[in-house]
């Protein structure tokens, strides 16, 4: 980052009081041109009268030294938001993409398209695989560290949009909605980070409904260091309940293994009660799967499934005392009861709800199948 120093309160004082200095100027003169007797007062007292014109003089003139530096660096600004638009006239390889005639970029620094901000093509384009219309990258600036100078810019990501549904690594992405890459500083892309599901969208016996988010993902780590294997999260779009291990669900969160097997589920509640193992559970129980253990002693996924009762409901168990709020229950995958426990234990947390204004946030769930 490179330090700016900022202008005291000194110099906002003192520009405050130039323009005020310049209203009473302003005012004076105005008072000279009407009254003659005011003229006179002022070649009678010519020497009062200069010692407050210099008075006055002085702090208007830095305000006014300011107002033109503004008014030019402004005039640079918009000249220089003007260059950095460009319309390629002939076919360019710009970061390493043929672009076509026609293709409008929005430059980082004038005149240079390797650092254009913003591609919009004529026509379709090719890159990393999708069709697209127009691309937008963010870029991560270098500077040393000594001197501050820029040695370079190189991009972070790239986002494309484009036409309809189309395959992006295995995945129907829907281009409107813009797909988001992870990418080298030369360019070349090293992962799908987002993207907007369209139709056609399956995991194991799971179809996705469109509008589901798929984000890459290099595995989640532990305090431990150990790391999951998942490769991929999709935050699951559905107004209808999914089945996951046997339960309705509610948009939940799946992880995904290299071959796209479900390994855990996160974020979830029960969209309707449910009766699982011989346990009740209200609609808005909080489900989440886990493995039970630390480090290379953590049981293989999908472990067990960890289900909390919220908002003031209970869990009915047959035989046994109802699981309240701030308890979870550790079942397996058959429903087997395993523990009772309390939720921070096994990393279930209720967050505060800050509400402003008078009306309550709505709660939204999906429905029942």
């Amino acid at each position: 980052m490179i330090p700016i120093a900022l202008p005291s309160a000194g110099f906002y004082i003192f520009v405050s009081l130039g323009f005020l200095a310049g209203l009473v100027l302003l005012g004076c003169a105005l008072v000279m041109v009407a009254s003659g007797g005011a003229r006179r007062a002022v070649r009678k007292y010519w020497k009062t009268s200069t010692l407050i014109f210099v008075v006055l003089a002085v702090p208007f003139a830095f305000y006014a030294w300011v107002q033109t530096v503004i008014w030019q660096v402004e005039r640079e600004s918009a000249r220089a938001q003007v260059a950095r638009k460009v319309t390629l006239q002939d076919a360019t390889t710009v970061g390493g993409i043929v672009m076509p005639a026609g293709t409008r970029l929005t430059l980082q620094d004038e005149g240079l398209l390797e650092t254009y901000l913003e591609a919009e093509f004529p026509q379709p384009v090719a890159m990393y695989g999708v069709q697209a219309s127009s691309a937008r990258r963010y870029l991560h600036s270098d500077y040393d560290n000594e001197t501050y100078a820029l040695r370079g810019r190189y991009p972070l990501n790239v986002i494309l949009r484009g036409q309809g549904s189309q395959a992006v690594l295995g995945w129907q992405c829907d281009a409107a909605q813009g797909i988001e890459f992870d990418v080298a500083s030369d360019g070349a892309m090293t992962a799908l980070n987002k993207c907007v599901l369209g139709p056609g969208n399956r995991i194991e016996a799971l179809d996705l409904a469109p509008g589901s988010i798929v984000y890459g993902s290099s595995g989640t780590v532990y305090t431990d260091g150990s790391r999951d294997p998942d490769s991929w999260r999709i935050e699951v779009k559905n107004p209808v309940a999914v089945r996951i291990f046997g339960l309705p669900l509610s948009e939940p969160r799946l992880y995904l293994d290299e071959a796209r097997r479900l390994l855990r589920v996160s974020d979830a509640e029960l969209a309707c009660p449910t009766q699982f193992g011989g346990v009740s559970y209200a609609a808005g129980t909080q489900v989440k799967s886990a493995r039970r253990g630390r480090g290379d002693d953590r049981e293989p996924y999908p472990g067990v499934l960890v289900l909390s009762p919220w908002d003031g409901q209970v869990a009915k168990r047959e035989g046994g005392a109802d699981v309240p709020e701030g308890m979870s229950v550790m079942q397996t995958l058959a429903g087997k009861v395993l523990d009772v426990v309390e939720n921070d234990t096994v990393g279930v947390f209720h967050f505060a709800t800050i509400i402003v204004g008078d009306e309550a946030p709505q709660v939204s769930r999906a429905s029942c199948r």
